[in-house]
């Protein structure tokens, strides 16, 4: 497998891109763990694919035997049964990551460079963000700005959150590799967080942690 791997001190990321013709069941090496996946019915192949593909990435990462299993919590934020490790999980098209940390909260997104954000940008873009971001990387800081908050909604794990209202990205001049500050604000939590991307060919990846 083709995985691409960001270590840090405090966290590691994986990412995958997935092949069709690969049966990601035959990488886990207990197969007791991903019964809860195969016995599902209701869940498409290509379903299927992404979670066992998880279950891989997470299996790469924890660097044991010990079979993990993720489950999900009632706002979908996903946790590692048993254990206090923290994990995000981000996927797009058919490219699939994960973040792990042992004792910090962690929020992870990967998205593919498309036009197509356009047509949701004013979910999502305050004016004071759009004033910074530079024509000649629209597209770029866009992503960056929207997986940003996808990262800090996914730290914060209660829900609720308007991205528009909530969620402030800090002016940043781009790069391809980089750090930003960004903010989430409610009426009774307020914090910054210093978050990290880079893009790698025309993934945008953009991942922070809790200090």
């Amino acid at each position: 497998m083709n995985i691409h791997k960001i270590i840090h001190n405090n966290f590691s990321i994986a990412i995958l891109k997935m092949e069709s013709a690969t049966n990601y069941s035959l990488l886990i090496k207990d197969s007791q763990i991903i019964e809860d996946i195969i016995n599902d019915e209701h869940k498409s192949h290509f379903r299927q694919q992404q979670l066992l593909a998880a279950r891989y990435l997470l299996q790469e990462l924890s660097n044991d035997s010990k079979p993990y299993i993720i489950n999900y919590s009632k706002h979908g934020k996903p946790f590692i049964k048993d254990t206090d490790w923290e994990i995000s999980i981000s996927h797009t098209k058919d490219f699939i990551a994960l973040i792990l940390s042992k004792d910090k909260k962690v929020g992870l997104d990967i998205e593919v460079l498309n036009d197509r954000i356009f047509k949701i940008e004013k979910k999502f873009l305050r004016d004071d963000e759009k004033e910074f971001i530079n024509l000649n990387h629209y597209l770029e800081q866009l992503y960056i700005i929207w997986s940003t908050k996808e990262t800090l909604y996914k730290i914060y794990e209660k829900g609720g959150l308007i991205f528009k209202e909530n969620l402030k990205v800090h002016p940043f001049d781009y790069v391809s590799k980089g750090i930003l500050q960004a903010d989430i604000i409610t009426k009774d939590f307020q914090k910054t967080f210093m978050v990290n991307y880079e893009r790698v060919d025309n993934l945008i990846i953009v991942y922070a942690m809790e200090d």
